[in-house]
């Protein structure tokens, strides 16, 4: 009898043990997904920028953010490049709004010529 409440008790461990980790390994996936989606996204956004709309743009911005999202896929890291391109490009400078504004500087008064 003692016997039979242990086997219970090691089955009921076991399927609850089981369920945990099924239950974690599709919360994982889901995140995995999410990351996935968010790269896609990202590469997408980038494609489609123009090189003025990108923040402290360069002659080579667009092709600077396309390289790293391309070669943040073949590492393994391709979510965590998508978050990058997340915050430093498309919070910083929203689609559609051009080139960022720099608020202008107040003009300098004249300076008496020196002699």
């Amino acid at each position: 009898m003692l016997i039979a409440q242990n086997e219970q008790a090691a089955v009921a461990a076991a399927l609850g043990f089981g369920w945990f980790m099924v239950c974690f390994w599709v919360v994982f996936a889901l995140v995995a997904l999410a990351l996935f989606v968010f790269w896609i996204i990202a590469i997408i956004d980038c494609a489609q920028r123009k090189n003025e709309e990108f923040p402290n743009a360069t002659e080579n911005s667009k092709t600077t953010w396309l390289v790293i999202l391309l070669v943040s896929w073949v590492v393994g890291l391709s979510g965590v490049a998508g978050l990058v391109y997340y915050f430093m490009v498309m919070r910083k400078a929203p689609r559609g709004k051009g080139t960022i504004e720099v608020p202008p500087q107040q003009p300098q008064p004249p300076q008496p010529p020196q002699s």
